[in-house]
């Protein structure tokens, strides 16, 4: 796929949203700076039990157990290396206060005009 052209900045989004949103498993795109929710797809509405709305008004820090949010606070400040991390094993929490554990893969990416990161999330069974 050609690269967004300076004539065509809005198309990348679009693309990246669209894909997004077909996914058959749960992804979302977080600001790297605040945490907050950009934008998530109905996977992830299905699988947490957040609605979009809700989703859209919290932060990464909202979907994990307390005991674990130093060790998220300093990975966000630390990231890795540019590229996709892949096969990060975290726990997250559901609507209904249940935790699981996930396999997380994440891509830096921009977002509307923001630093954002897109995460893909898989439950480990």
């Amino acid at each position: 796929m050609a690269e967004p052209t300076p004539s065509r900045p809005a198309v990348r989004p679009l693309l990246e949203l669209a894909a997004l949103a077909q996914s058959p498993l749960p992804m979302w795109v977080f600001d790297q700076e605040t945490l907050a929710f950009l934008e998530v797809n109905n996977a992830a509405i299905v699988e947490y039990g957040y609605s979009r709305e809700e989703f859209l008004k919290m932060t990464i820090l909202d979907i994990r157990p307390l005991e674990d949010l130093p060790a998220i606070l300093h990975a966000t400040m630390h990231p890795a290396e540019k590229g996709p991390s892949t096969r990060e094993l975290w726990r997250h929490r559901k609507k209904d206060g249940s935790v699981f554990q996930v396999e997380i893969t994440s891509q830096a990416i921009e977002f509307c005009g923001r630093a954002g990161e897109l995460v893909l999330a898989v439950a480990i069974d």
